[in-house]
C-alpha cells in the first residue's frame, strides 16, 4: 500500500472517529441507558476475536448483539463497552477502536489493551514500550524509544501515531507531538 493511500485510509478513518464521537455524545440523551455488558461476555468475544471476520460471522453478529452497539454508516459503535468496530470492504471489521479511558460517548474498555499497553500510559510510555535495544543481542545496553512510521493531527485536537509493525495507531489526547505527558484517548488496531 503506497504512503498516499495509506495516510487517506488513515485520515478517513480518524475523520469519521471525531465525527462518530459527535454523533454518539448527541444521541446518548435520546437513548435509554442500557445495562452494561456481561464481563465473561466481553472476554468469550474480545476484540481480537472480531477483528478480520464478517458482520455474518456468529462472532461477530454475537458480540454486536450482547454488547448493544449501533450502527453508524461503516462504524458498529459499542459505547458501554468502550469501543467501535470499522466495517470496510467485503463487510469485514478491519479496525477495532479501543477507548481505554471513558469518554463523553464511551465508557472505559475493560479487556486487556494490545502489545503491554494500559488506560494510564502516556506518549513517553508508549514509546518506550514499543522501543528496540540500543545494542542488539546486548539487551543491558538500554533501550530506545520506538518513533512512530506515520503521524498526524488532522482533527487538530488528537496527535496520532501509527505503528506499523505492531498493527496499531495510537490516538492521545494532545495535539502536539512533543506533549510527552499525553495521554492515550483510543487505540486502533487493524487487520
Amino acid at each position: 500500500m503506497s504512503a498516499k493511500k495509506s495516510m487517506n485510509k488513515l485520515f478517513q478513518m480518524l475523520s469519521i472517529l471525531a465525527a462518530l464521537a459527535l454523533f454518539a455524545t448527541a444521541c446518548s440523551a435520546q437513548v435509554v441507558q442500557a445495562q452494561p455488558a456481561d464481563l465473561a461476555v466481553l472476554k468469550a468475544a474480545a476484540y481480537e476475536a472480531v477483528l478480520g471476520k464478517s458482520l455474518h460471522d456468529t462472532d461477530v453478529a454475537d458480540f454486536i448483539a450482547s454488547n448493544n452497539c449501533f450502527s453508524t454508516g461503516q462504524f458498529r459503535t459499542c459505547s458501554d463497552a468502550g469501543l467501535a468496530l470499522w466495517i470496510g470492504q467485503g463487510q469485514k471489521v478491519e479496525t477495532v477502536y479501543l477507548y481505554p479511558n471513558k469518554t463523553a460517548a464511551f465508557e472505559a474498555f475493560n479487556g486487556e489493551l494490545p502489545l503491554g499497553l494500559s488506560s494510564n500510559d502516556t506518549m513517553a510510555s508508549v514509546e518506550a514500550k514499543f522501543g528496540h535495544p540500543r545494542v542488539e543481542y546486548v539487551p543491558q545496553a538500554g533501550w530506545e524509544p520506538s518513533f512512530p512510521d506515520e503521524t498526524g493531527t488532522p482533527d487538530h485536537i488528537h496527535y496520532w501515531a501509527m505503528y506499523k509493525l505492531f498493527g496499531v495507531t495510537v490516538i492521545y489526547n494532545s495535539p502536539s507531538a512533543t506533549d510527552k505527558g499525553a495521554t492515550i484517548y483510543a487505540i486502533l488496531v487493524s487487520k
